[in-house]
């Protein structure tokens, strides 16, 4: 097994400048986001279904692009209970050379984190949430491992329509404009904000779906003043027609999963927190 911390690219939105620059998540917690992502995939190609268990929050998401007889698209599901069962009824795992897991810690702060876990199988990038001290994995967007090579002329038309599906979400949301969100979105979209229950304090995971997200924005729910929202765009990997990313912006930080589906780059999994350092809003 390997464990690496990558460097990112950032997209300011509105000056068009990139930069390289290196990630560094607090050493404990990055330990311990590679250990939930190993209990994850090498649980699964041990055929441990005890460790994917412990690896993943109950309310897992987890998401595949399927490609119909058609040649048409559509993703695929599973929950944590799916998951681990299809764990245990296998026999016996995978050779050990399958089992060589590399997994990338992408981010790790304000109790949210994003990686990378890849085998001889498998390529998952992964959201993590801290909750009561525990890292375990809340959304996965995955594909098979097929040793993929991109030319480097698609690899930045990608870069350029992911950071283009990122900031139709976020400007979108500032703006109130419904059109923009709508377009970044897949239909079938969760986004996760990890809180904490008003009454007992505890923390816990609250989902929306894309309707509520586009209704909202089109109601406004989010507007601010384009010289007030600071947004950057970090693109930490894109293969395999996904792509891991993290939009910070005046108001929010926002892990994003994006995936290119019949031909368009949608967004399908976010996990988010309030910026903590985002000022009060005015009025």
């Amino acid at each position: 097994m390997r464990a690496l911390v990558l460097t990112s690219l950032i997209v300011t939105a509105g000056t068009g400048s990139s930069l390289a620059q290196e990630t560094s998540p607090p050493p404990v917690d990055v330990e311990c986001v590679v250990r939930a992502a190993l209990d994850y995939m090498e649980g699964a190609l041990a055929a441990d279904a005890e460790r994917v268990a412990r690896g993943t929050h109950p309310e897992l998401t987890k998401v595949t692009v399927s490609t119909l007889p058609s040649g048409r698209q559509m993703l695929s599901y599973n929950g944590q209970t799916m998951l681990v069962e299809w764990v245990r009824g296998q026999s016996g795992g995978s050779t050990a050379a399958d089992r060589n897991v590399e997994v990338t810690v992408f981010d790790a702060g304000n109790d949210l984190a994003a990686a990378r876990a890849t085998s001889a199988r498998w390529y998952d990038f992964l959201q993590l949430a801290k909750i009561d001290g525990r890292w375990r994995i809340v959304n996965v967007l995955w594909a098979r491992n097929d040793g993929e090579v991109v030319a480097s002329d698609q690899r930045a038309a990608d870069s350029a329509a992911v950071t283009r599906t990122a900031l139709d979400y976020i400007e979108g949301a500032y703006a109130g404009d419904a059109a923009r969100m709508d377009r970044a979105l897949h239909p079938e979209l969760t986004k996760v904000l990890l809180t904490h229950h008003p009454e007992t304090g505890r923390p816990l995971l609250y989902r929306i779906g894309a309707s509520n997200l586009v209704e909202g924005t089109r109601a406004g729910l989010g507007n601010l003043p384009e010289d007030r929202r600071h947004i950057a765009v970090e693109i930490y990997d894109i293969s395999r027609d996904m792509a891991a990313l993290k939009v910070t912006s005046a108001m929010y930080v926002d892990h994003l999963q994006i995936a290119k589906v019949n031909g368009e780059w949608k967004i399908v999994n976010v996990l988010w927190v309030p910026n903590p350092e985002a000022p009060p809003r005015e009025g």
